[in-house]
């Protein structure tokens, strides 16, 4: 999905942010911010906008060797999303769903609602109410048996992870998935507040499934950027489950490949390419 217009504004708002989120020094926060600008000015318009952030995010790193200036945040949200996966599992609710898959896809889209490079300001009950609306909202797309049956049919599933805190959400999908068939990938380094091997150790995620990076540090999943490893086992991979508006905007134009979108669309862009409304919970193989 190529950057449009409306990402331009995104984008600006995030060169601000990032710049926040590094240092509290003016002087500093100017100058990240300058060379961001500088990004968007600069930008092909035939890249994506995980691309171009990646670039403004290493501006941020670079002038302040802060590696992962949202370190604090993640680990909040971690905790934040440990605590209602600890009462989704205390109250029971797969075991009394109708269809405990179905469950599981929609606490794994709720998840996704976690993402701080779209300027949501996310509360505690931000989170649940994610997650309470998920059990009764409609799911745009192909629906939740596509992808049981896609599964079930699949020798080798490589399941993308998006953001921390959600990434606990997805135990709730991986647990109804053949574990044995599945790779669980996550960044390469720290970027916003994507999930890294960190996130995955501290979760739990390592001792469910097979886990890899990527070997990249930007939003999504730039082919081209990541590593030998990631596309072998990308390209084994006949089931791909993908998490977040970046995976999607970065992998919606390759087609030659089974690939199931799981998101929140929680942009104007992303609702647009899907062809959904903005908010949407979202299901689909585009």
């Amino acid at each position: 999905m190529k950057i449009s217009y409306e990402c331009i504004h995104c984008l600006a708002r995030q060169a601000v942010e990032i710049a926040e989120e590094a240092t509290s020094n003016v002087l500093i926060q100017e100058e990240i911010i300058k060379k961001s600008l500088k990004e968007l000015g600069e930008m092909n318009f035939n890249e994506t906008a995980p691309e171009i952030a990646f670039r403004m995010h290493q501006h941020a790193k670079n002038i302040t060797n802060i590696t992962d200036p949202y370190a604090r945040l993640k680990e909040q949200y971690n905790e934040i999303a440990s605590e209602i996966y600890k009462k989704i599992i205390e109250e029971k609710w797969l075991d009394n769903a109708e269809d405990p898959f179905d469950m599981s896809c929609r606490l794994a889209i709720a998840g996704n609602i976690i993402d701080f490079s779209v300027g949501l300001k996310l509360e505690h009950s931000d989170v649940v109410k994610s997650v309470e609306d998920s059990i009764k909202h409609d799911i745009f797309g192909t629906g939740t048996a596509a992808l049981r049956e896609a599964a079930e049919k699949a020798n080798n599933i490589m399941y993308i992870a998006d953001n921390a805190g959600e990434i606990i959400f997805d135990k709730f999908l991986l647990e109804n998935l053949p574990l044995n068939k599945v790779t669980y990938v996550v960044k390469g380094g720290p970027i916003v507040n994507d999930a890294t091997m960190q996130d995955a150790i501290s979760t739990g995620i390592v001792d469910l499934v097979k886990v890899i990076d990527n070997g990249h540090a930007a939003q999504g999943t730039i082919l081209k950027d990541c590593s030998s490893e990631f596309k072998s086992e990308f390209n084994k991979a006949d089931l791909i489950i993908s998490k977040g508006q970046a995976n999607f905007e970065t992998l919606s134009d390759i087609k030659d490949k089974t690939i199931f979108y799981l998101l929140r669309a929680k942009c104007s862009s992303v609702a647009s390419a899907i062809g959904c409304k903005q908010m949407d919970y979202v299901l689909t193989n585009y």
